[in-house]
């Protein structure tokens, strides 16, 4: 009765230390995606680009890097599992760049309303609906990557 009860509780600090590292490995990985995101999406618009060009040249950008580290992260299933990975990622990666033009231009409505003379703020405040939406995002991409993307890989044992 001991040895199942230890038994057990290894498997479960096991699963927790495994999606530790998945998280913060995510974490670096998404800081890295959205930081060069985020320099695109605030040059480009900055430089007069439309919001929707801007997150899509941003999008770009970080989804490269992003789908790469987060592979090497979850243990991509090899060779033979690469496409269906990418078509997965990819379809939450564009969804994702779908909410964040929504997002960004609506924003621009917004800021272009209240500041009609003033640049800065208008950049401010669409890069603030641009970021927002990444950070939204975050928790969601998490769980998705986890259960759906990157499924091939070997798996901790469930506690029973």
């Amino acid at each position: 009765m001991q040895q199942a009860t230890e038994t057990a509780t290894a498997r479960s600090t096991g699963r927790r230390g495994h999606y530790w590292r998945l998280i913060s490995r995510f974490a670096a990985a998404s800081v890295v995606a959205t930081g060069i995101s985020q320099l695109v999406f605030v040059g480009s618009y900055a430089l007069g680009a439309l919001p929707v060009v801007s997150t899509v040249l941003a999008w770009l950008a970080g989804a490269v890097p992003n789908f790469v580290l987060n592979r090497r992260t979850w243990g991509g299933g090899g060779r033979s599992a690469l496409r269906g990975e990418i078509v997965r990622y990819a379809a939450l990666s564009v969804g994702t760049a779908l909410l964040a033009a929504l997002a960004t231009s609506g924003a621009e409505q917004l800021a272009l309303d209240a500041f009609p003379h003033d640049r800065l703020p208008q950049v401010a405040i669409v890069w603030g609906a641009f970021l927002a939406t990444y950070l939204v995002m975050f928790v969601v991409k998490f769980f998705v990557i986890d259960r759906f993307i990157f499924t091939a890989r070997e798996r901790p044992p469930r506690a029973r």
